[in-house]
């Protein structure tokens, strides 16, 4: 207790150096702390379901398919698992996103409606609050989460209460369920979310019966939890021997499919299909943030080591009057590590209390889902792992470079010289690199974000508002037409999807060539209201209904390679059977092509496009709204005020288009946000481990620096020879880290289609950046030697 005491006499008898030091470390490790626990966080999801090891999300593609897989399946995937020995748990269940429902006479729109089994609640842990689940086998009932009962109902008891599903996400007038109790809200790390969990019995019985299994829809998710050991390749393979047998498969739609089994575990990380039940992370480079939090762990490290170096320096005399008087290198490590261990501990209490304070910071900044669970060992294992690598680098410095290289003569007479020792030229080195690599990232991500924005998309995002209309059974033409008179608004169209909506497939086989199409059902005002370029036009402008399809230049060619014209085209169209549920979509001739566009993101290369235009009722999903320019808030005004009028009963639901597609590249917006400011913190952090180590040097050089100035030197020259060397260790530095950084940012780039070119300016402007803080830091610790009276220094001598 008494050595104890005296080490925190000691800390606190140089104050100045205790902030420095503890303040270093307290941005670096709460830096790594929300860089790692984020991380720690996103690969946790799921893991507290038991048995996910086990549990597969069932996968069926188009065998001409080159899209994106859907997170939906074929419904006999379900009628297959009954035949499959290694299946040992299956369900199926229908989710939507947005619903219309009605409490009362309070009709209000609902997120997150699953319509589920008991396998379900078998598989994924449901726990019940009020009632029991069994009795979602009973028709129509319905049980609700406890967020949706507390918004609901407060105090009151809603079982036995009645819901009314107006519209789900493709049906309408489901009908009235009964609540039969409530269950817990669905675990914040786990891809699956659910407000209201309703029976597939009654009302909705037919549709998982007859219609799921017996079309070629992917409308129903599939999970399977397989025995232990069993193989999910094997279990896909039976999947499709089953296919290969129905009877389904020799009907219209693509008669080949590929089925795979994607496990539980990687859905949120690596899963970005179509249709996804909730937003994933498979676009955010997990990987990356591990690499940037133990970089910042790493400059805050050296940092620390460097300042633990300028301070063992200064008390050489202290250790080597120790050391001459009976202790030996144990003890004096020792005394060193408990001062380390004392810095560190109160580092990471004050870090922790930070990063908890800063959670809704942290969140807001980054648009992460950032939160610390104390009962995770997670935690534990970092802060153990920083206390661990501090100590051992504080104690082989002290060991191996201080003790080890130099007597107790040496020490007392100070006669050890450090500031060539390439142990901390490495430091540097080191920290400067590190610099380098961090700030060159930022300037590429910028580049690329602000190129794929910028990009010309083929078609006109801005000043774009979406109304989702949920009721499609209402006539949107009235609704569409007045609109169109308020002064505020320059065009209206409708359709179906909106842009980076998930599209249909239309198969091109019918067009005489292999392939899929994505196709978006509209209406020719779209195309208006959305500046898509036409350039070629066979529309008629006096027919009372333009009705047909319109394709892009890249089917165009395509289509072209294979029909001499499109006179050639449109009569081999007309020639060939069309299967039921293609009817709609190509009953019709081409009337026109438009320019390529960028459909869904620069993720993904232009493929194949169909717009199949038509006046429809069911084009009228999402109206898109060309607003006047600067007149956003009257415009918003206009249509709220029509709304109204149309639709008094209904909640306005909307978006910007602009908006939407930057929504596209939010994992991108993200990455810049953490690169910008863990780079900014690790310049600070190494501004404060380049001061120290400068005046370490200086401090090691003071009577050479009092030799020269009595001699003759001017000030000029003093900061020359001081700041030469350290213009050497930059450079070297540079040298290193521009094949690092030219690596990683080669292998980020692949994730996009379309890529900014690597600049070479970009690794000149992070070297310039790092040379300007290395000298600016440097300059001022050399200007204090420099300018130091001599006699000081030589007083002694």
């Amino acid at each position: 207790m008494y050595n104890f005491r005296i080490t925190i006499r000691r800390l606190l008898k140089d104050r100045a150096f205790l902030l420095v030091n503890v303040f270093g470390l307290v941005i670096g490790i709460s830096s790594f702390f929300i860089l790692f626990i984020y991380v720690s966080n996103e690969k946790s999801f799921d893991k507290h379901i038991a048995g996910h090891e086990n549990i597969y999300r069932v996968i069926s593609t188009a065998g001409i398919s080159k899209d994106s897989p859907w997170a939906r399946s074929l419904g006999i995937v379900h009628s297959a698992s009954s035949e499959i020995p290694e299946v040992e748990l299956a369900t199926q269940f229908v989710h939507c996103p947005v619903g219309t429902i009605k409490i009362d006479d309070d009709s209000f729109y609902q997120n997150d409606i699953l319509w589920v089994n008991d396998a379900f609640i078998e598989m994924f842990e449901v726990k019940s609050k009020v009632g029991d689940l069994s009795e979602l086998e009973q028709p129509n009932t319905v049980f609700i989460s406890e967020d949706f009962a507390r918004r609901h109902y407060g105090s009151l008891n809603p079982v036995g209460q009645i819901i009314k599903f107006e519209a789900g996400q493709y049906k309408n007038d489901i009908g009235d369920y009964e609540i039969r109790g409530i269950v817990k809200n669905a675990h914040s790390k786990t891809h699956l979310k659910y407000e209201l969990l309703a029976s597939q019995k009654g009302n909705m019985q037919r549709s998982f019966e007859k219609t799921i299994p017996n079309l070629k829809r992917l409308w129903a998710y599939h999970y399977f939890k397989l025995q232990k050991g069993a193989s999910p390749e094997l279990v896909a393979k039976r999947i499709a021997a089953f296919w290969d047998k129905s009877s389904l498969k020799q009907e219209g739609g693509p008669k080949e499919w590929d089925f795979s089994l994607f496990p539980l575990d990687d859905i949120h990380l690596k899963s970005d299909f179509r249709f996804e039940l909730r937003e994933s992370s498979s676009k955010i480079n997990i990987s990356l943030f591990i690499i940037v939090s133990f970089i910042i762990l790493l400059v805050s490290l050296l940092n620390f080591t460097n300042l633990t170096v300028a301070k063992l320096i200064k008390r050489s005399k202290e250790l080597g009057l120790k050391k001459s008087i009976g202790a030996n290198q144990w003890q004096i490590i020792r005394q060193v590590l408990t001062e380390a261990l004392i810095v560190c501990v109160l580092s990471i209490g004050i870090s922790l209390l930070f990063v908890q304070s800063a959670n809704p910071f942290v969140n807001q900044l980054f648009d992460i889902e950032f939160k610390i669970f104390f009962n995770e060992p997670a935690i534990y294992w970092s802060i153990l792992a920083v206390i661990g690598v501090s100590l051992t680098v504080t104690a082989l410095f002290v060991a191996v470079f201080f003790l080890r290289r130099n007597s107790t003569i040496d020490i007392l007479a100070q006669r050890n010289n450090f500031s060539g020792s390439y142990l901390l030229k490495s430091l540097l080195v080191g920290q400067v690199a590190i610099v380098v690599v961090l700030a060159s990232g930022t300037f590429l991500v910028n580049k690329q974000i602000d190129f794929v924005l910028n990009k010309p998309l083929g078609f006109d995002k801005e000043n774009i508002v979406v109304l989702h209309m949920k009721d499609l059974r209402k006539d949107s033409g009235t609704f569409t037409k007045e609109l169109k008179n308020q002064s505020q608004v320059t065009e209206v169209g409708m359709a179906y999807q909106y842009f980076g909506y998930p599209t249909q497939k239309l198969e091109l086989e019918g067009f005489g060539i292999e392939g899929t199409a994505e196709l978006v059902a509209a209406n020719y005002d779209y195309l208006k209201t959305m500046n898509i370029k036409l350039i070629e036009n066979w529309i008629n402008p006096t027919a009372d209904t333009i009705r047909g399809m319109v394709i892009n230049n890249h089917l165009y060619k395509r289509l072209m390679e294979k029909h001499s014209s499109i006179e050639e085209l449109n009569s081999y169209l007309q020639t060939q059977p069309m299967k039921r549920w293609e009817a709609y979509y190509r009953a019709i001739k081409i009337i026109g092509v438009v320019e390529d566009f960028n459909y869904n993101s620069a993720h993904e290369t232009i493929g194949d496009f169909v717009f199949s235009l038509d006046e429809a009722r069911n084009r009228a999903r999402f109206a898109h709204i060309r607003l006047n320019e600067g007149g956003l808030h009257a415009g918003m005004d206009a249509i709220k005020r029509v709304w109204s009028e149309y639709f008094p009963n209904q909640e306005m639901d909307y978006f910007f288009m602009d908006e939407k597609v930057a929504q596209q590249y939010k994992a991108e917006t993200t990455l810049v946000r953490i690169l910008f400011a863990f780079s900014s913190i690790s310049i600070l952090i190494s501004i404060i481990g380049i001061s120290a180590l400068a005046l370490f040097i200086s401090q090691q050089r003071t009577k050479e620096i009092g030799i020269r100035k009595v001699n003759g030197a001017k000030i000029s020259e003093i900061l020359t020879m001081l700041n030469k060397d350290f213009v050497k260790w930059v450079a070297i530095a540079f040298v290193i880290a521009c094949p690092v950084a030219w690596y990683a940012m080669n292998k980020w780039l692949e994730n996009f289609a379309y890529k900014t070119s690597l600049s070479w300016w970009i690794f000149a402007l992070a070297g310039l950046l790092a040379l300007g803080i290395a000298l600016l830091t440097v300059s001022f610790q050399s200007w204090k030697a420099a300018t130091r009276n001599p006699v000081e220094a030589l007083r002694y001598e």
